[in-house]
């Protein structure tokens, strides 16, 4: 599927039912004003969609500011995001301007927003419902018209239950929630996807590989993608690095792609029972996910609780 917006900010492949019921949305939300929060695991291409949202809107001229909540310090935090007057701490020797101020006419893009401290959230929550603030050390008002977008790998109603984000904010980003499909639920996207990385490498002069093979493709369908899009591009890279010409073989992709499930049986004496199918599989997950409970329960479909109960039932550790 190719949309008008697709052409205005490329990058995303929508052939999944997935992608092409939420690419209208996107859509409709670029030229919106409203807040809007990104939610999907890690890899999902939540900053492309945050650049998306902006670069397919009205406010494609204004500035688009990125502020990446887990890499900046908490006591640094506050002056990033609102500035400072001169003498508002020690080494404030001049005014400056922060983040929001900066992205007056654009968007303030606050990704992993999970991360910001309780005493930042409650600062953001005026800013977000006022669109007005003042300098660390200032008393003037400041009014900017800027646009919201948060992101988070983490679900942030969860969070809120949990006591960890506060739920006037949650409420409030989440306006129009967009929740980004994992790779595994859009498969059909996956040939497309690895076509499109391995031509970016051949623009790179990175190989001269013509294409994957259909064995490949066969394989790379196959696999659950924990990384998402993020891991496939990595694996396509190492793929081509592998290969200066001709197709892209199955050897060329790395061990955990190859030993997955639909392998698993290959020279048995016997058929694999049931149980049998659903321990390795348990297993793969919980290796493809490093361990992660919350994420291979969410592979798998079922709860942490009856993932807990698997294990314990299939002497898994």
């Amino acid at each position: 599927m190719t949309t008008a917006l697709q052409g205005a900010m490329p990058g995303v492949v929508a052939r999944s039912r997935a992608m092409r019921e939420l690419l209208p949305l996107v859509a409709r939300l670029a030229e919106a004003r409203s807040p809007v929060l990104l939610e999907g695991e890690s890899g999902t291409g939540k900053d492309l969609f945050a650049h998306w949202l902006h670069y397919g809107g009205s406010r494609r001229e204004g500035p688009f500011i990125k502020v990446h909540c887990p890499s900046v310090p908490g006591e640094l935090l506050e002056s990033e995001l609102f500035g400072h007057e001169r003498g508002a701490f020690t080494d404030a020797r001049q005014a400056k301007a922060g983040k929001i101020e900066m992205a007056a006419g654009g968007t303030v893009y606050f990704d992993q927003i999970q991360d910001l401290t309780p005493a930042m959230q409650a600062k953001l929550l005026r800013v977000v419902e006022e669109r007005r603030f003042e300098r660390v050390g200032g008393t003037r008002t400041i009014e900017v018209d800027v646009r919201f977008v948060a992101s988070s790998n983490v679900d942030l109603a969860d969070a809120v239950r949990r006591g960890r984000f506060r739920e006037d904010l949650f409420h409030r980003l989440n306006v129009v929630p967009l929740v980004l499909p994992p790779l595994r639920n859009r498969r059909e996207d996956i040939p497309f996807l690895a076509e499109a990385f391995l031509a970016r490498e051949r623009e790179r002069g990175a190989t001269g590989a013509s294409d994957l093979a259909l064995e490949t493709l066969d394989l790379l369908k196959g696999y659950l993608w924990p990384g998402n899009v993020r891991e496939l591009r990595s694996v396509v890279e190492r793929a081509a690095l592998l290969t200066p010409s001709g197709e892209i073989p199955p050897t060329a992709l790395p061990a955990h792609v190859l030993e997955q499930p639909a392998t698993l049986w290959a020279g048995r004496d016997r058929r694999p029972t049931l149980k049998d199918v659903e321990l390795a599989y348990i297993r793969y997950v919980l290796d493809a996910v490093k361990g992660n409970q919350t994420r291979a329960a969410a592979v798998l479909g079922i709860s942490r609780k009856a993932l807990w109960e698997k294990r314990r039932r299939h002497g898994l550790g």
